[in-house]
């Protein structure tokens, strides 16, 4: 009884956590393999006119310095804005292994942000191929939904 009473106590605190990872994953897209190159496509939200980070790309070694810089090559630009990639020093989001101990502090990678033309709002998108020259290959399909600032 006491195990079923902690494990409701639990549910009820970290709901919040559990619907959020929920919505996280959700958002995420599946990756599939096509000739070797990994394609997947991911969803996020952007303030018309208002620069905003889509996303990151890092390769870290053991030690938390960067592995490789990202080469990034936007293969299809956004028809209601623009894609901007800097580099810069971001925090890495490694799930397990060695290198989730870099989670903590920034290392060197390249950051990837969009931008809606002045007043536009509603759905965009653009796709980028990001390498490592390791031998991974990304095609990253970018879904956008530009909300009213």
């Amino acid at each position: 009884m006491k195990n079923k009473m902690q494990a409701s106590r639990f549910l009820k605190e970290n709901s919040i956590s559990i619907s959020v990872l929920s919505i996280i994953f959700g958002l995420s897209g599946c990756v599939t393999t096509q000739n070797g190159v990994a394609i997947s496509a991911d969803h996020s939200r952007a303030l018309s006119g208002e620069r905003t980070k889509m996303g990151q790309s890092y390769n870290l070694n053991e030690d938390c310095t960067a592995a490789t810089i990202a080469n990034i090559k936007l293969v299809q630009a956004p028809a209601h804005g623009s894609v901007e990639f800097v580099k810069e020093n971001i925090y890495s989001n490694y799930r397990d292994g060695i290198r989730n101990k870099c989670n903590s502090r920034k290392s060197l990678g390249v950051s990837e942000y969009y931008t809606s033309n002045s007043g536009y709002f509603g759905r965009d998108m653009y796709k980028v191929r990001v390498s490592y020259g390791e031998g991974t290959i990304k095609d990253v399909t970018v879904n956008i939904n530009v909300i009213k600032n």
